[in-house]
């Protein structure tokens, strides 16, 4: 997306002045210093600096999984922190997917049911997120997998089930915390490869935090972090 196409939209995600610290041994830490940025529905957004500037810490917010120490998150208009606990659960639930490093797939349940337990758990009919399930699997190349559980399944795999999960839930946005971390490199380059197909196909937003600068300039624009700051 080019920068005069987003001047004419309105933002998805809105970050204003957002600040994170951490109180350690009465030290306080400084992880996030008045963060501000954009992010448009249907972009690919990498975000990109050396380890411990933020990023992790940053993508946490955004997915309203651990709270800023001061600062705004707006979700189209909504800010999502002014939320009371139910609802900003519920908004988690149905409108952010999540893909991290580690796969997280419960191992006594196989690739099909794996995928299925988002939507379980946010009280879609059984048959339903089944046929969901199938749908996603087929979508990221495992149609012939579904009956393995994550320990007869290779990394890559693994990590593709984690991506079909993301998704169980239709989420307006997905955010990917180096999803190619554990991965050898051509297994990372296919994972990538396939989140842009996504990307393109369902018009899902994402943003991924990566150390891969060649992984990131496939993306539509890279963030810069340092010093808890956008460079």
């Amino acid at each position: 997306m080019r920068d005069n196409q987003r001047a004419k939209m309105k933002p998805l995600i809105t970050v204003k002045n957002l600040n994170k610290s951490f109180s350690n041994n009465e030290v306080e830490l400084h992880v996030l210093r008045g963060i501000n940025l954009e992010i448009y529905a249907g972009e690919m957004v990498a975000v990109m600096g050396p380890s411990g500037v933020g990023k992790s810490t940053l993508l946490h917010i955004l997915g309203t999984l651990d709270v800023p120490t001061s600062g705004n998150v707006f979700y189209e208009d909504k800010d999502v922190f002014n939320l009371d606990e139910n609802l900003l659960a519920n908004f988690r639930n149905k409108t952010v997917g999540f893909v991290f490093q580690f796969h997280y797939l419960l191992p006594e349940f196989n690739a099909v049911e794996n995928t299925m337990m988002p939507a379980l758990i946010a009280g879609i009919n059984r048959n339903d997120a089944y046929k969901r399930s199938l749908r996603l699997l087929e979508d990221v190349g495992l149609s012939e997998r579904i009956r393995h559980k994550p320990g007869e399944l290779s990394g890559g795999e693994q990590q593709r089930v984690a991506v079909a999960r993301a998704l169980i839930l239709e989420p307006k946005f997905v955010l990917a915390d180096e999803p190619t971390g554990n991965l050898d490199t051509m297994t990372g380059d296919e994972l990538f490869r396939l989140l842009m197909e996504l990307n393109k196909k369902s018009g899902i937003t994402f943003v991924i935090v990566t150390h891969n600068e060649a992984l990131a300039s496939k993306c539509g624009r890279v963030i810069k972090i340092l010093d808890g700051r956008v460079v």
